[in-house]
């Protein structure tokens, strides 16, 4: 079973306002997501996973069934200065060669808001439930 929009709409509402709290069951596991205080007067969407988080699941060198949950991030190592720069100096087939646009691929707990968290829930899992 998937969300309708207005579900997705009152549980977008939730979300939006700062301690929010909003429980689904998605393919068996239990995923609370909550709003909570970033830093100074900004807040995030955090995702729980049958109540917790392990720092073990950021990483995506081992797989974990609950990285699904989790916000996906990838970063280039190099910056776009340093990359540009060795393209022109290095040539496209010694660049290539050299790997420079290899990523760091990792998962996060925090969304920008509640409507980015219910998008990609809706898109991972098979089964969503929302829990009173």
């Amino acid at each position: 079973m998937t969300l309708t929009k207005e579900q997705k709409a009152s549980l977008a509402e939730k979300l939006s306002m700062p301690y929010g709290r909003a429980e689904l069951m998605c393919d068996g596991y239990r995923v609370t997501l909550c709003v909570e205080r970033a830093k100074g007067l900004s807040y995030r969407v955090m995702t729980y996973v049958n109540g917790e988080w392990r720092c073990t699941w950021f990483s995506a060198k081992e797989a974990h069934p609950e990285q699904r949950f989790m916000r996906p991030v990838s970063r280039y190592f190099w910056p776009a200065k340093f990359r540009r720069d060795m393209l022109k100096l290095l040539g496209k087939r010694r660049y290539a060669a050299e790997d420079y646009d290899r990523k760091h691929h990792s998962y996060t707990p925090d969304w920008p808001n509640g409507k980015a968290a219910i998008n990609h829930l809706c898109k991972v899992c098979k089964s969503i439930e929302v829990l009173p």
